[in-house]
């Protein structure tokens, strides 16, 4: 009992001893396309989109899109690697990016951005992260909610526009069935629970517990000899 007392008062420390760390990243242009459907005004002068993908998949139940890539900078530790940026919500990405891709509206004083105005409850986004020490997966998006601490924006780095005679993303948006597309780059912030200096990695505390466990086992057959 006195072990199990010990082995608990430990792993309360440890958890004690976690902190949350705000991270800024800045992933490459990704092999992949976005692609924006003009879906007309949404107030004087403010153009509206779907938010789909050339290569997305579909399972039948679920859109599955993806930007994958290079880590081109960010804070220490996560300014190398590679990613994968996957959004998914119910449905097909049909060619108008099917009813539950997310709707945004564009943002006249800055021409490069647009704001997500709706994201259908079945809509997740997921950050991959293969940093040279570590590999991770960070929600950004669950239940069609950004999750408190996070946030990211796309570039296009070359963009294609059909349908208006200036490529820009608002004269796209005020135009039902123009589109823009292209690769893009993305910045991402969230947070992440990192370990305070001196806390023992996984690794080591596998090792603490084996050998926790070796000394119950040895004073056990102890206990047992001294019986005998």
């Amino acid at each position: 009992m006195l072990f199990s007392s010990r082995f608990a008062a430990v792993v309360v420390a440890l958890a004690g001893a976690t902190q949350a760390g705000a991270i800024s990243i800045s992933l490459g242009a990704g092999s992949q396309e976005l692609t924006l459907y003009g879906q007309g005004p949404i107030s004087s002068g403010v153009g509206s989109f779907k938010v789909g993908q050339g290569a997305s998949t579909f399972d039948g139940l679920t859109s599955t899109f993806t930007f994958s890539g290079a880590i081109t900078s960010g804070d220490a530790g996560f300014d190398s690697g590679t990613y994968s940026f996957i959004t998914k919500y119910a449905g097909p990405d049909t060619p108008q990016a099917g009813p539950a891709a997310p709707f945004a509206q564009s943002n006249p004083s800055s021409l490069n951005f647009f704001y997500y105005d709706f994201l259908d409850p079945s809509t997740s986004v997921t950050l991959f992260l293969n940093t040279p020490s570590q590999k991770y997966a960070i929600s950004l998006v669950a239940g069609g909610n950004f999750i408190a601490g996070t946030g990211y924006s796309f570039a296009f780095t070359a963009p294609t526009c059909t349908g208006v005679a200036t490529c820009t993303q608002n004269n796209v948006g005020l135009t039902p069935g123009a589109t823009i597309h292209g690769p893009v780059t993305i910045n991402a912030n969230f947070t992440i629970a990192t370990a305070a200096p001196g806390v023992p990695e996984p690794s080591v505390w596998a090792l603490f517990v084996a050998g926790f466990g070796a000394i119950g086992f040895t004073a056990r057959r102890r206990q047992t000899a001294l019986a005998a």
